[in-house]
């Protein structure tokens, strides 16, 4: 039924659990697995009435491109335990919502997997959630997974 699964991960609880859920399901279906993850700066600025200030330094650029690294070695790692090889990892630097369609189609992927609820910012309050914004904009089945 499957061919092409592209999986969102950040990471979090929820992520783990789509993780195993699309090791899972590639298995079962016999299908590429992709992880899509765009690592993203951790702390928002803060907004004092026409004052903005950050706490501390933010991270450079290399840095925030290291943990993605990071993050998607670890989804490799946990892929490969649970009996599944990555077809391909892709690591953006846009909105997480935005980068993760996008992989969709240049995969042609069947299905996308991402956790209902990951480590988004503050902003997510206001903008609306990744997975809100990737159920809304899918052009293919869309699983999120608690």
């Amino acid at each position: 039924m499957f061919k092409t699964i592209l999986l969102a991960y950040d990471g979090s609880d929820h992520a783990q659990h789509a993780l195993e859920l699309a090791c899972d399901m590639a298995k079962t279906h016999g299908a590429a697995l992709h992880v899509v993850h765009t690592p993203q700066q951790d702390s928002p600025p803060i907004v004092f009435g026409p004052y903005v200030s950050g706490l501390g330094t933010p991270p450079s650029q290399n840095k925030i491109n290291e943990a993605g690294e990071k993050m998607v070695e670890k989804a490799r790692a946990d892929a490969k335990a649970l009996g599944v090889d990555l077809a391909e990892v892709h690591i953006g630097k846009t909105q997480p919502s935005e980068f993760i369609l996008k992989t969709a189609d240049a995969t042609h992927a069947d299905l996308i997997i991402l956790g209902r609820r990951g480590l988004g910012s503050v902003k997510s309050i206001t903008l609306g959630s990744v997975s809100q914004a990737v159920a809304h904009g899918a052009k293919t089945a869309c699983m999120t997974v608690v």
